[in-house]
Parts: structure tokens; C-alpha cells; sequence
């Protein structure tokens, strides 16, 4: 479906951005970007958005449920983001993906 291929699409970017982000800002930049909260949230994030994108590909009867999951893990994420200044552009995104992987889950 339409709805299935946009939420697809918003946790694979999300993945990408999480994780590229995690791998090379924050590692490189060190200091709050680093701290076990913050770098798990991001992690964490990552991980479920390419779970989630998998379970719909696969058509999986479980892939609402991961979708909840997902939309929970990209709201902790974007709120850990929202406390450094220079991750306003991965907070949007989790958003972004949040309410995508919400739609899908029938929440909204």
C-alpha cells in the first residue's frame, strides 16, 4: 500500500541518519554526543526503524506492532536530540518517522 511504502521509506532514512550520525557526528564530536543515553537512543532508534522497515517488506502480521515499537524508539530519539544544538536535522527526522511508523500502527 502507499501508507506501507511511506513508512518504509521514512524508517529507512531514519536508519540512515541515526546511524550515519551516530557513527561519524557523534563519535567524532564527542562530549554529550557520546554519552551512553544518548548514543543508546540513537542506536536503539536505528535498529528498530531497519526492523521495521523489514517486518512490512516481509509483509509480517507483526509489523504494526514493531511499528508502535519503532514510533516510541524515534520519539526517545528525537528528544535526546533535541538537548544538542546541532541535531535539530536527525530529531525532525526521527519525527518524521515517528508519525509515519504511528499511521501504520492504526494509532492515528
Amino acid at each position: 500500500s502507499k501508507e506501507m511504502q511511506s513508512c518504509v521509506d521514512e524508517c529507512l532514512r531514519c536508519y540512515q541518519m541515526c546511524f550515519g550520525m551516530a557513527m561519524t557526528h557523534c563519535l567524532e564530536t564527542g562530549g554529550d554526543h557520546v554519552k551512553p543515553k544518548h548514543f543508546r537512543a540513537m542506536i536503539s532508534c536505528a535498529e528498530m526503524c531497519r526492523n521495521a522497515a523489514h517486518m512490512m517488506l516481509m509483509k509480517s502480521p507483526q509489523a504494526r506492532h514493531i511499528c508502535e515499537d519503532c514510533a516510541e524508539a524515534c520519539e526517545a530519539c528525537a528528544k535526546e536530540c533535541d538537548a544538542l544544538p546541532d541535531m535539530k536535522d536527525c530529531a525532525a527526522q526521527c519525527r518524521r518517522c515517528a508519525e509515519a511508523c504511528r499511521k501504520m500502527a492504526g494509532q492515528k
